[in-house]
């Protein structure tokens, strides 16, 4: 496929680069409102809804990239693809967010499912302190995937009870008939498919209009000659956050930011836990100097900022995201003037 759009001429790449942008937009639309129905109708949380089934779709491209760059043994494009979708999903996408609106979050969940992406991201740094990845290291990321899989399906249960028994306890009518009873849960089933129908299709417009974006920007940048990690730090990274980012944009005009809140943390766990996870099982990834003193010192810079903003207070105030958004221009500025 990559050599069918390195055949094209630059004037079809940049018209294939603008349609995987359209794609993105219109289908991270219906994919939000899939999301914010399945959430009502199941009665999981939005925000846990938002850091599981919506980061496994937004983190699609991310994982097709980077496995994609490892089987073609591109350590720098499959490493730098995940650092740098991390640092930009919260210095760049989640600060967007936070300066349109501020957004209310429940401090008990950001802590706790901060803890699994500062875990992951902590991990990523330590075990690629001397240069590379080995094959081993897949067994603690995956497991903290399941681990956090896990925790969030235990959360959404907790929630759904506590949100399910005031309404139980003041009942003051018998409870329906069996019949009627077998009815209603039917069409809530009903229902619940038909919008994990809609999320699917959705999360497959968004991750193909990724691909579109990032294989023709990639060939775009190349041909101005820009070095392979600072395209994947930027570039591909960026490009593959648009799910997260459009995601994250339309659910706040549209009064559901909690779901982006879940979004973000859930996609940067996905993109160390699963995404590296999955691809140093396939070989040993190499880890640039610049990586290892610079874009994961950022990315926990960024991470423990959001715990400690979300965890603190009752919401996130549109300074925090100035201040987030600072630190990723700052990163930027050093990157492009030390490092390119």
């Amino acid at each position: 496929m990559e050599q069918f759009f390195e055949s094209l001429p630059r004037w079809a790449n940049a018209a294939f680069f603008v349609a995987g942008c359209l794609l993105i937009i219109k289908c991270a639309d219906i994919f939000c409102d899939a999301a914010i129905r399945l959430a009502e109708v199941t009665g999981v949380p939005r925000m846990v809804i938002g850091a599981t089934v919506v980061s496994f779709a937004t983190t699609a491209p991310e994982f097709c990239v980077s496995f994609i760059a490892t089987i073609l043994n591109m350590p720098q494009t499959a490493v730098g693809n995940v650092v740098g979708s991390c640092v930009a999903n919260i210095g760049l996408i989640l600060a967007t967010v936070l300066m349109i609106r501020a957004v209310v979050v429940n401090r008990t969940i950001v802590i706790e499912q901060g803890m699994f992406m500062l875990a992951a991201a902590v991990m990523l740094l330590v075990f690629g302190l001397n240069g590379v990845l080995e094959q081993w290291t897949a067994l603690p990321l995956l497991g903290t995937l399941v681990a956090y899989l896990f925790y969030c399906y235990r959360r959404g249960c907790i929630e759904r009870d506590a949100a399910c028994a005031p309404q139980m306890a003041c009942a003051a009518d018998p409870p329906a008939g069996g019949a009627q009873a077998a009815a209603v849960a039917v069409a809530g089933s009903v229902r619940a498919l038909h919008e994990l129908k809609l999320v699917a299709l959705g999360g497959l417009g968004v991750a193909g209009g990724s691909f579109l974006l990032v294989q023709n920007g990639a060939i775009l940048a190349r041909w101005f000659g820009v070095p392979e990690l600072i395209v994947a730090l930027t570039l591909v990274s960026v490009g593959t956050s648009l799910p997260e980012y459009v995601t994250a944009v339309v659910s706040t005009i549209k009064r559901a930011a909690d779901l982006s809140v879940g979004n973000i943390i859930g996609a940067d766990t996905l993109d160390i836990a699963w995404v590296t996870g999955a691809c140093v099982l396939v070989r040993p990834l190499s880890v640039e100097h610049q990586t290892r003193v610079l874009d994961m010192p950022f990315t926990l810079i960024v991470m423990g900022l959001l715990v400690f903003f979300g965890g603190t207070r009752l919401r996130l105030e549109r300074w925090h995201g100035g201040v987030l958004l600072g630190v990723y221009a700052v990163y930027l500025a050093i990157m492009l003037t030390v490092f390119a």
